[in-house]
Order: structure tokens, then sequence, then C-alpha cells
């Protein structure tokens, strides 16, 4: 039997207990263990990963005392899937808002595009040789005396 520290489905570390013959599976090497929790023995299955070089405690749904580590698992799920959502909700009105400022860009955009669309074809007209028209009709000068 050798002891091991392990990180346990409800977040907190604790010893393990670990014997019998190990076994592989992906990056992870498994064997049976146990820990203790509220003065129980919890039966289920020590994970070794490769990758991490961490130590996971996986409870046996079948095994002795399984209840007691499902509870707070159960319990930490809940907490998690509460905050996920409230973070959901958040990052959604988010979106809206910044649904709401791109379409009011777009607009926008679209607006200096036909101004530049304008001033493009007033250049070609230049380059083309046209003379220089105004926006507006001539005006007489205030100075100009009229007949």
């Amino acid at each position: 039997m050798e002891k091991q520290m392990v990180q346990c489905e409800d977040g907190r570390r604790r010893q393990a207990r670990i014997h019998g013959v190990a076994k592989q599976e992906g990056d992870f090497k498994i064997w049976p263990a146990g820990v203790r929790l509220k003065g129980k023995h919890v039966a289920g299955e020590a994970w070794y990963s490769y990758k991490t070089k961490t130590w996971y405690f996986l409870a046996d749904p079948e095994g002795k005392h399984a209840h007691l580590m499902e509870r707070l698992n159960t319990q930490l799920k809940e907490e998690s899937i509460r905050q996920f959502k409230d973070q959901l909700r958040t990052l959604q009105s988010r979106h809206t808002i910044e649904q709401k400022k791109i379409a009011q860009h777009r607009a926008a955009k679209d607006i200096i595009d036909s101004e530049i669309e304008t001033i493009k074809a007033k250049i070609a007209q230049l380059e083309s040789g046209a003379p220089l028209e105004s926006d507006r009709p001539l005006e007489y000068s205030r100075h100009v005396r009229r007949q």
C-alpha cells in the first residue's frame, strides 16, 4: 500500500491509500484507491497524469461511502453552474450592447462610404478634364451692379 496526496472531485486535497495493480488509460495510470472523508473510507480510483504529474481521485459510484463525495461534488457542481449562468447572462447583455454599437457604426460607415464614392467621382471628373462645378448655383457679389 502506498500513500499519495490527490486532488479529489470536490476540489480538496486528501491523502489517498493506493493499492492493487495499476492499469494504463491514455495519458493516465490508474490504481484502486481510497480516501478518508468525514471519518469514513471512500472507495474509488487514483489517477496519475503523466502530462501534469498530478494525482486525482475519483470516487467509485458503486463503491463504499461514495455518497459522501457525491453530495459535496453535487453542491460544487450546482454552485459552478450558477456562477457560469451568471457569467453567461452578463456576456449576453454585453453582446447585445455591442451588436447595437455595430449597427450604429455600420450605418455611419455606409454614409462615409457614399461620401468617399462621391469624392472619387469628382476626382475622376476633374482628371478627365471637366470643369469643377460648385454644389450651389453662382451668386452675385454685393459689390457688383446688376442691370
